[in-house]
């Protein structure tokens, strides 16, 4: 039983990675296409960017409006929704950042 297991190990372990010393490049279908490419993420990240500040301005305002009224459930739901849009623009505008870390941290780990 336990030499078949260990059989089994062996020749899962000793199998190459197709994809070894493979890496991802956008190149190969030109330059217009990359720069497309390009455009179009900057866009979306832009207007991202755009949604996310809005939101949190919003959730600023209602904030401020429920602390001038004194409602204290709005004066939650207000700071909540700043806290969390808050920390969603702070993700947005690093996603270069987050998504380059994840990139590196699964590219070392599969070295």
């Amino acid at each position: 039983m336990f030499s078949t297991i260990t059989n089994e190990l062996i020749i899962r372990a000793a199998a190459d990675n197709p994809l070894g010393g493979v890496t991802p490049d956008i190149s190969v279908f030109g330059v217009k296409f990359q720069n497309a490419i390009e455009l179009v993420l900057g866009g979306v990240w832009a207007l991202a960017l755009i949604l996310v500040a809005g939101a949190f301005l919003w959730n600023l305002a209602k904030w401020g409006f429920a602390r001038q009224r004194g409602h204290s459930d709005d004066i939650e739901e207000g700071a909540s929704g700043a806290k969390k849009s808050g920390i969603a623009f702070a993700a947005v505008a690093g996603a270069s950042v987050i998504l380059g870390g994840i990139l590196a941290l699964t590219s070392a780990a599969g070295a």
